[in-house]
């Protein structure tokens, strides 16, 4: 495996998965939604296929899933004994009504979800949910229940420059984003956020183009990087090593869309009309067969 080979085998997934990955653009406006749909859709748990079911029960926002962890009557971190099952004293209380009608619907969205296996609820799932409720309490709290509302507080606090208009806060330039990623860190006060996901939060807001180097360092990506063999040209094989590699093969494509392309080829979501790289009867129809080496 070389740099060239390595720039055909990327190239191939971005062009190949282009009608579908264009499709995940985002609005701003959406953003809050997104926070939790997106932000705890970690370690397989496919939190997207549970949006219909909180719609159904009046609790698909930041402001009702704040409300359950604010009216419970003691503050405890995630721990499996506690809120580990349905049948764990946490959800046992919310069943009661502990913390109202947002608590009930919470529980009964959980109780749907697993019955009717409506999606994968991965490694982590119990930890994730408890840990999205924490964040929506916090946002409730201090940021009017609005993840824009902190994500520009944050920005402002951290540039050192008044309240901003959203407008502007969009139109903010891609060396003024990453350094504050860098430097500001904004998702340290939100439990289960780290910088990968909220990349993946802010990624797809088609009103900022300062994302365009946004990149998830996630399952999929290593996944396909391994099984081509051209992680055996990255070290140490990380996000931030991986995003100079990638940056030094001159693409046509932004960095976010490599990151888009990579996923959408061989992610197990996605399987139905790509999967690749998972099982090797699909090699056959990849175009590039013959540069990988394919390492499943």
């Amino acid at each position: 495996m070389d740099k060239s080979a390595a720039k055909t085998i990327i190239q191939n997934a971005v062009e190949t998965t282009k009608p579908r990955w264009s499709q995940f653009g985002e609005s701003w406006k959406n953003i809050d939604t997104m926070f939790f749909l997106r932000g705890y859709e970690q370690q397989g748990f496919q939190l997207f296929k549970m949006k219909p079911t909180l719609e159904d029960l009046s609790i698909l926002s930041i402001d009702s899933l704040g409300t359950i962890l604010q009216m419970y009557p003691t503050k405890r971190n995630y721990d499996r004994q506690f809120a580990g099952s349905l049948a764990s004293e946490f959800y046992l209380n919310l069943k009661n009504g502990i913390s109202g009608k947002e608590g009930i619907s919470f529980a009964s969205a959980i109780q749907l979800f697993l019955d009717k296996q409506i999606g994968n609820p991965g490694r982590t799932f119990w930890k994730l949910l408890y840990q999205m409720l924490q964040s929506c309490s916090y946002l409730k709290q201090y940021y009017s229940s609005s993840f824009a509302k902190y994500v520009i507080s944050k920005y402002c606090t951290f540039s050192q420059v008044p309240n901003i208009t959203e407008n502007d806060f969009l139109n903010i330039t891609v060396p003024e984003w990453e350094i504050f990623l860098n430097r500001g860190k904004p998702w340290k006060e939100l439990m289960g956020i780290g910088p990968n996901v909220f990349d993946f939060l802010m990624g797809d807001i088609t009103e900022a183009s300062f994302v365009k180097n946004s990149y998830k360092f996630d399952s999929s990506n290593q996944h396909f990087l391994t099984v081509t063999g051209i992680a055996q040209l990255i070290y140490p094989f990380d996000r931030e090593t991986t995003i100079i590699f990638l940056k030094e093969l001159y693409l046509d494509s932004t960095l976010r869309e490599i990151n888009k392309g990579i996923y959408t080829y061989c992610s197990k979501t996605e399987s139905e009309n790509y999967g690749f790289c998972r099982d090797l009867r699909k090699c056959v129809d990849c175009k590039v067969k013959g540069l990988c080496d394919r390492n499943i």
